[in-house]
């Protein structure tokens, strides 16, 4: 921000957009960088196009105090290449997934994300939680929550466009499927750049510019959920869980390679899109995910996704040697490429 001032650009910090301010501020060009329901989804009615992700998930979530290390729980786990503790922790479970994030002054915020609720309260479904899984509610067992748990029946949103004359949005406005695989600032950057490039052209962004960001974000928004959504569908068995998260982990590491030895440029497909080797695997994963019934069928989709993802499996994954230590690293750091 300093940095944008020093440029001279106008900042406003909290401010709201009245229909007043309106009448005062003239722009030749919006980007929206907010989040579900932003100024230009309200401003234009964009319509929702939720209709068509495939992931569904709620969320119950709070802010703690007094949760305790993992290490402290579960003594003699073999040692990752940082504190788990200090990085985003996700613990896996048959109904979804729970992320841990400690901050430095001890307070840590956590969720459940749930393919379906429970019923009773937010604070009935957390206590039902942790007792179902006695390592969490070890964890949980002391902690004091910073605010009332709550709960939101869905996080998911997606409208049906992204940019148009005059305006854009980032990824965010425009669509989130889930934290899962920590897409979020990875693809909003990569958005950032695009309209970057296109903004050095003379006359700025054309109508096709904005069409060509349009469909690269629909693609991209199309990519995330359908990975989302099979690792939702594998949660219960982990063995097809890590297998179907090395689909993510292929295409990001894939992806900085190829950023660093060939400077890659901003408008390649984000998570594989547009990639004849890795761009269809997400949905290919999901399909077959839906199919899976005996233990030969779990085999069958794990050998698949070996051979699925070795064209461009650069760093050794789906190593049965390694003990799944391979996909560790980026479940508990959390960053998309």
């Amino acid at each position: 921000m300093r940095a944008a001032v020093a440029a001279g650009v106008e900042y406003r910090d909290r401010t709201v957009v009245t229909a007043d301010l309106l009448h005062a501020l003239r722009a030749d060009f919006v980007v929206d960088a907010s989040g579900p329901g932003g100024y230009m989804a309200q401003q234009l009615a964009i319509p929702s196009a939720l209709h068509r992700m495939h992931t569904h998930a709620g969320l119950l979530f709070s802010h703690f105090d007094g949760v305790r290390l993992f290490a402290d729980v579960v003594p003699g786990l073999r040692p990752g290449p940082y504190p788990d503790d200090w990085a985003a922790v996700h613990h896996i479970i048959d109904e979804g997934w729970l992320y841990s994030l400690r901050f430095d002054h001890g307070v840590t915020s956590a969720g459940f994300l749930l393919k379906e609720r429970a019923p009773g309260s937010p604070e009935r479904l957390w206590h039902h939680l942790l007792h179902r899984y006695p390592t969490i509610g070890a964890l949980f067992a002391n902690a004091k929550p910073l605010m009332p748990l709550a709960y939101k029946p869905r996080i998911q949103h997606r409208l049906t466009r992204a940019a148009g004359t005059g305006w854009a949005m980032l990824p965010h406005a425009y669509a989130f499927v889930d934290p899962l695989f920590s897409t979020g600032i990875a693809w909003s950057l990569r958005a950032i750049e695009r309209l970057g490039l296109l903004f050095e052209k003379e006359g700025g962004p054309t109508e096709q510019d904005l069409a060509r960001y349009d469909a690269a974000l629909s693609h991209e928004a199309d990519q995330i959920d359908t990975l989302v959504a099979g690792a939702y569908h594998a949660m219960a068995r982990f063995d097809l869980f890590a297998a179907h998260a090395m689909i993510y982990f292929a295409a990001v590491s894939f992806a900085e390679i190829r950023q660093r030895l060939q400077q890659d440029n901003a408008w390649s497909g984000f998570l594989g899109v547009g990639d004849p080797q890795l761009g269809g695997l997400p949905r290919a994963s999901l399909r077959r995910l839906r199919h899976v019934r005996t233990p030969a069928d779990r085999r069958s989709f794990i050998n698949w996704v070996t051979n699925a993802i070795a064209p461009r499996n650069v760093c050794g994954l789906a190593n049965p040697a390694a003990h799944q230590i391979n996909a560790l690293p980026a479940l508990r750091g959390g960053g998309g490429v």
